[in-house]
């Protein structure tokens, strides 16, 4: 299965992330709720499933599944969310882009110590 990111800017205090991502056969499991995508409703001019939750489209050409998922970040997002590769994996997790690494808060009782 090749898997598309397609990074959408995250409302700040949205319960909308992608936290984990397994494919096997038919079937994409994301965030644990699993999708099978040949039943999903495709469009009969180009066979393309639409609008399942974070499944942009999804089409099988040749018995294999080209999926787009919607990717949220954030304002501090990474290079690897904002322009990610495209992925293949035949079964099992599916590697999600590593978002960019937090800075610590700054050690207030170093700052006293100084002063």
């Amino acid at each position: 299965m090749k898997i598309i990111f397609s990074p959408i800017v995250r409302l700040p205090n949205a319960d909308f992330e992608l936290s984990s991502l397994l494919v096997g056969d038919d079937i994409i499991s994301v965030n644990g709720i699993d999708f099978n995508l040949s039943t999903l409703d495709a469009d009969p001019d180009t066979g393309i499933a639409l609008d399942a939750g974070y499944i942009q489209s999804a089409r099988q050409t040749e018995g294999e599944w080209t999926v787009t998922l919607l990717l949220p970040i954030g304002d501090n997002a990474s290079e690897a969310e904002r322009f990610p590769d495209p992925v293949t994996v035949a079964s099992g997790p599916v590697p999600l882009p590593l978002p960019a690494p937090t800075d610590p808060e700054p050690d207030q009782t170093s700052a006293e110590d100084a002063g």
